[in-house]
C-alpha cells in the first residue's frame, strides 16, 4: 500500500505504508481525484485508490483526536 505525501509538479511523491520506501508517481498515472493523504495500491489495470483503507485510517485518526483534545477539540 502506498500513501500519497504530496504532490510535487506532475508527480506525487508516495510513501510505502510498510516499508517506507519513497516513489515518484506521474500524477498521469493516478487515478482521478487521488491527492494528498490518498492510499493506493498497484493492481494489474494500473494504481487504484484503496478507499475502504482510506475511511477506516481517517476514522483512526480522528479517533485519536478525540482522545487526546477531548469530543469536539476545534471549537472554543
Amino acid at each position: 500500500m502506498w500513501s500519497i505525501d504530496r504532490i510535487e509538479g506532475e508527480y506525487a511523491l508516495c510513501e510505502n505504508t510498510v516499508t517506507g520506501e519513497t516513489r515518484r508517481i506521474p500524477l498521469a498515472e493516478l487515478p482521478q481525484g487521488a491527492g494528498e493523504g490518498a492510499l493506493l495500491h498497484f493492481t494489474p489495470a494500473g494504481w487504484q485508490r484503496a478507499e475502504q483503507e482510506e475511511r477506516a485510517r481517517r476514522r483512526s485518526m480522528a479517533a485519536k483526536v478525540r482522545n487526546l483534545f477531548g469530543k469536539n477539540p476545534f471549537r472554543e
